[in-house]
């Protein structure tokens, strides 16, 4: 009995919280909040899961049928426009997922900054909320995934059978653009569920950030494209984005994000609150960075 209580009502002697013992700084909180949900994460990236799973199922055919060609045969694949049926079927697979990346990334947002979570009600909630812009994102993100891979493609065949250098040039710049769309897309949705802003205004704010804290954004760029790197050498990893890697992947974008959009937007906007999780500390002396105006001071979160 004496277990049972202790494990509803909490130790005795143990000192209440009080504002002192909280976080003090963006890694503490990054850190204890990770270790306050991790189940939490788990359970929301089985949800978020559930919407990739044509992505998976379309490529996991597509790949059986490579393993068993011949090298003449993967060299047809390519060349001979199956690579493009493949890239096809991708594009509605990534297009379903978008009003449920952006109710993930919700949930992940407030995981981040320590508020309150219903798992289930608060991901319908975002999903209803947010499903216009996150299926037109998700729409620009899968087109624009399609032209990409087929691009590279192409240039690289005209490449090989002219042998002229403006094809090598074409990919180069081709790459560029994608690594600039990727690092905006590190913004996007984040910002998407956070203020009430139009699709063209996320786009432009997050081209705006993912240029101006070129940087950090490169370095979470890369920390979220670690996982598929690995699993591109050691495909056993993939199962990390069955079990986890989504949602953490979205609460280590989410825990940036929102130090970023503190410093550079709710600072602007009258009554929005900053540093939310933080221990509250001494008055700030934060610059204040004059670039950043392209979100309207009368904007209020979500």
């Amino acid at each position: 009995m004496g277990l049972f209580t202790g494990f509803i009502m909490g130790k005795n002697n143990r000192p209440d919280y009080t504002p002192d013992m909280m976080p003090k700084n963006r890694m503490e909180l990054f850190f204890e909040m990770l270790k306050l949900n991790l189940l939490n994460l788990v359970k929301l990236n089985l949800m978020y899961f559930v919407f990739w799973l044509p992505f998976w199922l379309w490529t996991w055919l597509n790949m059986q049928v490579l393993i068993n060609m011949s090298t003449q045969s993967y060299t047809a694949f390519i060349e001979d426009g199956y690579f493009s049926v493949y890239l096809l079927g991708l594009v509605p697979c990534i297009l379903i997922t978008g009003p449920a990346k952006a109710a993930m990334k919700y949930i992940a947002r407030n995981y981040a900054r320590d508020e309150h979570v219903w798992l289930w009600s608060d991901f319908v909630g975002a999903f209803k909320a947010n499903w216009k812009q996150g299926l037109a994102m998700s729409t620009i993100n899968a087109v624009f995934f399609y032209l990409f891979f087929f691009g590279m493609s192409f240039y690289g065949s005209m490449g090989s059978s002219t042998g002229s250098y403006i094809y090598l040039v074409m990919q180069i710049l081709l790459i560029m653009l994608g690594v600039v769309f990727a690092m905006m897309n590190l913004y996007v949705w984040p910002m998407m569920v956070t203020y009430e802003l139009k699709l063209s205004q996320v786009l432009r704010n997050s081209l705006v950030l993912a240029l101006g804290r070129l940087p950090w954004t490169v370095l979470f760029g890369l920390i979220t494209l670690l996982p598929l790197v690995i699993s591109a050498l050691w495909m056993p990893f993939l199962a990390w984005y069955f079990f986890i890697g989504y949602a953490f992947a979205a609460f280590v974008n989410c825990s940036y994000t929102n130090a970023a959009f503190d410093r550079f937007f709710n600072a602007r906007i009258e009554g929005a609150e900053v540093n939310r999780g933080l221990r509250k500390p001494d008055p700030e002396d934060e610059e204040d960075d004059g670039e950043w105006e392209d979100l309207d001071p009368d904007e209020d979160d979500k």
